[in-house]
């Protein structure tokens, strides 16, 4: 005979919770007993909030979401190097507010039908021209690619270096 660990949710006669649950379901509440977008803390400390998966009410935590902010370039015209980029933490309600800036700036350099091009895009572009032409072994692109950005991550740690790359590309 198999042993039934499960017990009855409080609030949802017929949902079962096991009490192992890091979501409000260990306390015995069934997501399906609350409205959408309810919002109640979990057994982990985190804010849990009811949303609908496979049809269902569910338990989802609430997240952080990392973003990352514009990098600008590290040449410009005033020939001075200028790094900046920041990764921010904001939560989901900042992100719906933030939304329709993201898009107007999307719609307004995918409207002229260019694509803009960064530090790192022009690196890559060479950097992944120089692999393959160099390569005899017949090395998979993906292979390649990992190689680019590694090498990316070296010359973002010597900014003198990169600038000096970056100068000759961009003649």
């Amino acid at each position: 005979m198999i042993k039934n660990n499960k017990l009855q949710c409080s609030n949802v006669s017929t949902e079962t919770y096991t009490g192992k649950e890091q979501s409000p379901k260990r306390f015995g509440l069934s997501a399906e007993g609350f409205e959408i977008n309810f919002e109640k803390e979990g057994y982990d400390g985190k804010t849990w909030m009811v949303q609908y998966k496979n049809n269902r009410k569910v338990w989802i935590r609430k997240n952080i979401i990392n973003t990352v902010t514009h990098e600008e370039p590290l040449i410009n015209n005033d020939d001075k190097p200028i790094i900046t980029s920041s990764i921010h933490e904001i939560k989901e309600e900042e992100i719906v507010n933030e939304e329709p800036e993201i898009k107007e700036d999307i719609s307004s350099s995918t409207s002229t039908g260019e694509k803009k091009k960064t530090d790192y895009n022009i690196f890559v572009k060479y950097y992944l021209d120089k692999l393959k032409k160099e390569d005899t072994n017949k090395t998979p692109n993906k292979t390649l690619f990992q190689y680019t950005t590694q090498e990316w991550g070296r010359l973002k740690k010597n900014p003198d270096e990169l600038k000096l790359l970056l100068k000759q590309l961009k003649k």
